[in-house]
């Protein structure tokens, strides 16, 4: 019996998934090894991704028009969304070539008005029971003084979380941050990195599909604890 309604309580759960590469997985191998495509196999919930590479948030209205088939049962929704809006990887370039982590960091705080009324969009696209989850964009900096004004880097991140943290508590939805620290061990220039290289040719910056599965992995620990 009570396997029996275990069976039909993971099966009513499903997971959208909206926003920018982060999400869309990319170059990093593509939707199917995408975060949440992962998340919904580990938990057995159908999943289905519509973020984009190179999203920005005035794309998400669009992405929200494409989706609506599926928000309307769905019953969990996570996305990334502002990095490309910050421009993490130029940003990141301007603190390691010139350490201009004043300029970026205002940049970073500024943003947290389009934020918020970027979650509210999202939270007026779906029933009311849908749960929301703000990814947050992990800390791939590498660390052992790998690059110049290294420190700053990691600031640089340290600030992006806190401007989702605060705008998604101000819009009133859920924020994963568990994620941000999800490639210790394993970051850029490390012996065995879940990142490519800001300096990569190809998926610059961006999690390799062991990241996304990392990151699949903590995506799915977070939501079922959630339940």
């Amino acid at each position: 019996m009570h396997s029996k309604y275990s069976y039909i309580y993971l099966d009513v759960n499903s997971i959208v998934a909206i926003g920018d590469s982060f999400t869309g997985a990319g170059s990093g191998g593509g939707v199917t090894k995408s975060y949440p495509i992962v998340a919904g196999n580990i938990l057995r919930w159908p999943a289905v991704n519509y973020a984009k590479g190179g999203a920005v948030m005035k794309d998400i209205p669009g992405q929200l028009v494409k989706a609506a088939s599926a928000l309307a049962t769905a019953t969990h929704v996570v996305f990334t969304i502002g990095g490309n809006d910050l421009g993490v990887a130029n940003s990141l370039l301007q603190v390691i070539l010139a350490n201009n982590i004043t300029g970026v960091t205002q940049k970073a705080k500024s943003l947290k008005p389009q934020l918020v009324s970027t979650y509210n969009r999202i939270k007026a696209a779906v029933r009311p029971q849908t749960k929301i989850y703000a990814v947050a964009y992990v800390d791939f900096i590498s660390v052992g003084n790998k690059i110049p004004n290294e420190a700053s880097c990691h600031k640089i991140m340290d600030i992006l979380t806190d401007t989702i943290k605060e705008a998604t508590q101000e819009a009133g939805i859920a924020f994963i941050e568990s994620v941000k620290t999800a490639f210790v061990g394993h970051e850029m220039f490390s012996s065995e990195p879940f990142v490519d290289s800001l300096f990569a040719s190809t998926n610059a910056a961006h999690p390799n599909s062991k990241g996304y599965a990392k990151i699949g992995e903590l995506v799915a620990a977070h939501l079922l604890l959630d339940q």
